[in-house]
């Protein structure tokens, strides 16, 4: 468990909590600075619960224990930058809405990065080599995110498609195969048709993969590869606006990612796409 985004874990983490954890998650998301300097006792007596649940709570978020979580949270806070821009309110000027927005972005690819489990996305990559046919699927904001990485895949010469219409969705992950991958894209990973249509593929032996802002969601458990962007939801209201970002950059770096491991055939298909748009631009010239 990375030290940088104990917070971000805290909030990833929340849904999945019991009552009596949220309650502890609370008090910590508000007193964070007061809770390094407490120990387990401490904490369950400011937040009105017991030591055992403070103890449990550290383990439901991704530590071991009190102290690894504390450790963490400390650090966290050592690192944070001084100014921290609270939620955006109708008194803020279009420069400040402005500024934490991107501020919302930025701590969400932050994050991210720092919570990014290598491994996974490594053995991910390494499921592309005996590849067969790609199914990306995504409803609502997720649909331009599916679609933007079929457009990468086709680029290194993947046969991929991309399905963003609910009823054909099912009608697409029944087709599939052992060889096949599906990648399917869901900030709340709850969507119901993007989860149905993930495991219908899996149940046809297809490879399958998440891309969701909740580790403990049902579509990073029905996943064979979850990754899990962090974004900063609670300190910016709007839906999925930076989890969005982050996924983008998920994909990107699986994109990258094969592209390096591809080698010289990929790169052929490189050079012959941007021989192909500058074509395109010069005739639109």
């Amino acid at each position: 468990m990375a030290a940088e985004a104990c917070i971000a874990s805290i909030k990833n983490h929340y849904n999945s909590l019991t009552r009596t954890e949220c309650i502890i998650a609370d008090y910590v998301l508000a007193n964070s600075s007061k809770v390094t300097e407490m120990n387990v006792a401490q904490l369950a007596q400011a937040s009105g619960t017991a030591g055992s649940a403070v103890i449990r709570f550290c383990k439901s978020v991704g530590y071991s224990g009190f102290s690894q979580f504390r450790l963490a949270l400390a650090k966290e806070l050592a690192a944070r930058p001084v100014s921290f821009l609270p939620l955006i309110s109708d008194q803020d000027s279009t420069g400040q809405i402005a500024e934490k927005v991107f501020a919302s972005g930025i701590r969400t690819l932050q994050n991210t990065l720092s919570m990014l489990d290598a491994d996974m996305l490594e053995r991910l990559a390494a499921a592309f080599d005996r590849a067969g046919k790609i199914y990306l699927f995504g409803v609502g904001t997720s649909s331009p995110v599916a679609q933007d990485m079929q457009y990468r895949l086709l680029q290194l010469g993947y046969c991929a498609s991309c399905y963003t219409d609910i009823l054909f969705m099912p009608v697409a992950a029944m087709n599939m195969q052992k060889q096949d991958i599906a990648i399917a894209i869901s900030h709340s990973g709850q969507t119901a048709a993007t989860l149905d249509a993930l495991k219908l593929a899996g149940a046809h032996g297809a490879t399958t993969a998440a891309i969701t802002s909740y580790r403990s969601s049902p579509l990073a458990k029905a996943a064979d590869y979850p990754l899990t962007a962090y974004p900063d939801d609670i300190n910016y209201p709007t839906e999925a606006v930076s989890a969005r970002i982050a996924h983008l950059c998920l994909l990107d770096a699986l994109y990258a990612v094969l592209a390096m491991r591809g080698g010289q055939a990929f790169a052929e298909h490189i050079q012959n796409r941007d021989k192909i748009l500058e074509k395109i631009r010069k005739e639109a010239d």
